[in-house]
C-alpha cells in the first residue's frame, strides 16, 4: 500500500509523542509505515528534507486549523471557550518533543514560534472584542499560552483533565475581570 505524505506527517506526529526528536528517524518511520526507505525518498529527499517539511505542514495546519475555527466562532467569549478546547485537545506530548527540539534547532524555534504567536494574537484579539485594553490584552494573552506552554514542559504526558480546569479557572478570571 502507498503512504502519502500526510501518512508520513501524522506517524511523526505519533513518533515524537511516543520518543521524542530522537525517534523521528528514517528507520522509525518507515517501519512504522510499513515501507522502504525507497518509499521514504520518493516523497522526501532526505531526512533534513522531510523534517523541514512536517514542520511547514504542522505549524500551517495549527494555524490554518485554529484561524479556521476562530473566524466562525464571531461571538468573542465563545471564541475563548472554542480556544481552551483546542488547546486541551492538542497532541501536547508531540509539540513538548518539539518544544524542546526547538532549544537546539533553529529552524524548528522558527516555526513553534509561529504557532505560538497565532495562538497569543487570536487571544489577544478575543480579549480586545469583549472590551479590555490591548494592552491588558497582551498580558491576559500570555498568560494563557503560559498555561499551554508550562503544562507541555511540567508534565511527561499531559493530563487533559487538570489542563481543562486550569483553563476553565483562566475563563472564570477573565469573566470577572469583564463583568461591570
Amino acid at each position: 500500500m502507498r503512504q502519502s505524505k500526510d501518512d508520513y506527517y501524522r506517524t511523526a506526529l505519533e513518533l515524537l509523542a511516543e520518543g521524542g526528536v530522537d525517534a523521528l528517524t528514517m528507520a522509525n518511520l518507515c517501519a512504522r509505515l510499513g515501507v522502504t526507505t525507497g518509499s521514504f525518498y520518493a516523497h522526501f529527499g532526505g531526512i533534513r528534507t522531510f523534517h523541514t517539511a512536517f514542520l511547514e505542514q504542522w505549524a500551517e495546519g495549527r494555524v490554518y486549523q485554529l484561524k479556521e475555527q476562530v473566524d466562525a466562532t464571531p461571538d468573542p467569549l465563545d471564541r475563548i471557550d472554542l480556544l481552551r478546547r483546542i488547546a486541551v485537545a492538542v497532541n501536547h506530548e508531540a509539540e513538548s518533543a518539539i518544544r524542546g527540539w526547538s532549544r537546539t534547532n533553529p529552524v524548528v524555534a522558527e516555526f513553534q514560534r509561529r504557532v505560538d504567536r497565532v495562538r497569543e494574537e487570536v487571544l489577544v484579539q478575543a480579549f480586545v472584542d469583549i472590551g479590555i485594553d490591548k494592552k491588558e490584552a497582551r498580558v491576559l494573552a500570555r498568560i494563557g499560552l503560559t498555561i499551554l506552554v508550562g503544562t507541555q514542559q511540567i508534565e511527561e504526558k499531559v493530563d487533559r483533565k487538570r489542563l481543562d480546569t486550569l483553563f476553565t479557572e483562566y475563563q472564570r478570571w477573565l469573566r470577572f475581570r469583564v463583568q461591570p
